[in-house]
């Protein structure tokens, strides 16, 4: 793993050092415009500095193409979703819970945060067509916030592992059974997941979200799975050792343990729990993908 890093990281070095090459000349011609200043900050900022990195990470991620396989996990799983106005996405993102081809028994735990339309009845319309490996638990949460809800319903949990999906997220129908294969092999304490848009031809800030999404998520978190070092697990789609998450603190004693981390530009949400005194490894699956719904407002 460290060999791969280190050539990673060489190849990066090359890439900037031709990149170097090329930039004097040019820096060189345009300094008798501009400020050789101004023109070195904008030649690093935009050129030498971008291409390095990516080109290690894509040379590392060409490394680690090949993604170790684990073993069908059989072990009962809980799953925490919070709903807030969203009649109009959660009962397909329920389905897509539904249709999931698990070994194991779902326990789907809905946190009503202080709705005020109809996605309480979309919800027990819901619990109607649920399978016998799969229960479907309404529990409201009159404070507002949706690290609240998060922390109300991690309070429910009882299985050794639990998983976040957003209410507006659909799971592939594999999603469930990857994710749980590997944060159980591995003894990880967070594995997330891969996400990408819905919807993302319904406009351009949807397109470019995607990009985002294939580009600083995808890649990025592809990049520090491969050593065991991903940064944060989104919402939307993660899995958590429990005990790990509910012995973690924040800040003061009474700080939430599920926190919320709004996200320029498009303010989409992550939600993180501090691992400091931990000492554990949060991996990355691309392989388990979900599809996010973008807002339109």
């Amino acid at each position: 793993m460290k060999f791969k890093f280190i050539l990673s990281i060489c190849f990066g070095g090359l890439w900037l050092a031709v990149s170097l090459f090329f930039a004097i000349g040019w820096a060189q011609e345009v300094s008798y415009i501009f400020p050789s200043v101004y023109v070195w900050w904008v030649i690093i900022g935009i050129a030498l500095l971008p291409g390095f990195l990516m080109s290690a990470m894509f040379f590392s991620n060409l490394l680690h193409w090949k993604l170790k396989r684990y073993p069908d996990i059989a072990e009962d799983t809980t799953i925490l979703m919070c709903a807030h106005n969203e009649e109009k996405n959660i009962a397909r993102s329920i389905q897509a819970i539904l249709n999931q081809q698990y070994a194991g028994r779902i326990r789907l735990i809905v946190v009503d945060n202080g709705s005020n339309d109809h996605t309480k009845q979309q919800i027990m319309n819901m619990q109607t067509a649920a399978l016998t490996n799969c229960s479907i638990e309404y529990v409201y949460c009159d404070q507002p916030g949706k690290a609240h809800a998060l922390n109300y319903g991690l309070a429910m949990i009882h299985t050794p592992h639990f998983i976040t999906v957003d209410a507006d997220t659909y799971l592939q129908k594999q999603a469930v059974q990857r994710i749980m294969n590997h944060i159980v092999s591995c003894g990880s304490v967070c594995v997330a997941g891969n996400l990408f848009v819905q919807n993302a031809k319904a406009s351009l800030a949807a397109r470019m979200q995607n990009y985002d999404y294939l580009l600083s998520i995808a890649a990025i978190k592809r990049f520090q799975g491969s050593y065991q070092s991903t940064l944060v697990a989104q919402g939307a789609f993660s899995a958590y050792q429990t005990e790990a998450v509910q012995q973690s603190k924040l800040g003061e004693e009474h700080s939430p343990l599920l926190v919320r981390k709004s996200e320029f530009p498009f303010d989409f949400n992550v939600f993180f729990c501090s691992m400091d005194n931990l000492n554990q490894h949060i991996h990355n699956h691309p392989f388990v993908v979900q599809r996010k719904i973008f807002p339109f407002a």
